[in-house]
């Protein structure tokens, strides 16, 4: 009968360890500052947009499902907050941040030149800065940028 009970409480814990895992690695609320790269001023009416897929499973198939979309916009003090998913087989969020006269920002890579991004962490209190546009940049392509970031294609 110990040996029983031995295997049951492995059995709770291995499956406890496995559900725990299943979240994603952001799953409470995260906050942050939006700025100008160039004088560190805050940008007001900045449009935050998250979005987060949940990953579907079968045997021997998976699949990412959009789950939820969410918008905010910065206040005068360019903060903003953005309420988090707790949900089994939810991937990271995905986070475009953009307004007028601005590069867009994204949490996975850097427009124009598509380099994944390296700077990023989840958490409270994120400080995100949007450069200014430049004439020279193809505002189809910037279009693209910010339209791959909140699809994922």
């Amino acid at each position: 009968m110990a040996h029983i009970n031995k295997n049951i409480s492995f059995f709770v814990a291995f499956l406890v360890f496995l559900l725990t895992s299943c979240i994603g690695e952001y799953a409470e609320n995260f906050s942050g500052t939006v700025v100008d790269a160039e004088t560190g001023k805050p940008i007001e009416g900045a449009i935050v947009v998250v979005q987060w897929t949940e990953i579907k499973e079968w045997p021997g198939l998976s699949h990412h499902k959009h789950y939820k979309t969410v918008d905010v916009e910065t206040g005068k003090d360019g903060k903003f907050l953005v309420s988090g998913v707790k949900k089994l087989n939810i991937d990271d969020p995905k986070i475009v941040i953009f307004k007028e006269g601005y590069v867009a920002w994204r949490n996975d890579f850097i427009f124009p030149t598509w380099e994944i991004r390296k700077d990023f962490k989840y958490g409270k209190d994120i400080i995100v800065n949007l450069e200014h546009y430049k004439k020279e940049y193809s505002r189809n392509e910037h279009l693209s940028f910010m339209m791959h970031g909140i699809t994922g294609d």
